[in-house]
């Protein structure tokens, strides 16, 4: 069975997600964080990841499990993926683990 994608539409609500929550983490922090880039070129099981590719911050979705499960993944891949970024701003990847306690507190 063929899935199609998510379209341009629901990407631009994804990205949207994606800016509240990150505004969301810096009231909550008190502090300021930039939007990350967000790109839906993900592949294979993974409903999204966050990654330092080149210096740059960026998250990836995978159209295709958001096209399947869009309601569960705006829900939970969305905060999830930026609790990744935020962690890495405050702590460094370096310094933590992926999903150790720091990042289980963002999560909170």
């Amino acid at each position: 069975m063929y899935i199609e994608p998510i379209s341009e539409k629901l990407q631009d609500l994804v990205v949207a997600e994606t800016r509240r929550c990150i505004q969301r983490a810096g009231h909550i922090l008190e502090s300021g964080f930039s939007m990350v880039p967000v790109v839906f070129e993900l592949k294979g099981r993974a409903a999204g990841m966050y990654r330092v590719y080149k210096g740059q911050p960026v998250i990836r979705y995978n159209p295709y499990i958001f096209s399947k499960y869009f309601d569960d993944s705006l829900t939970n891949t969305v905060p999830h993926e930026v609790a990744h970024y935020i962690t890495d701003v405050r702590y460094g990847l370096a310094n933590v683990r992926p999903h150790g306690k720091e990042w289980r507190a963002i999560m909170r």
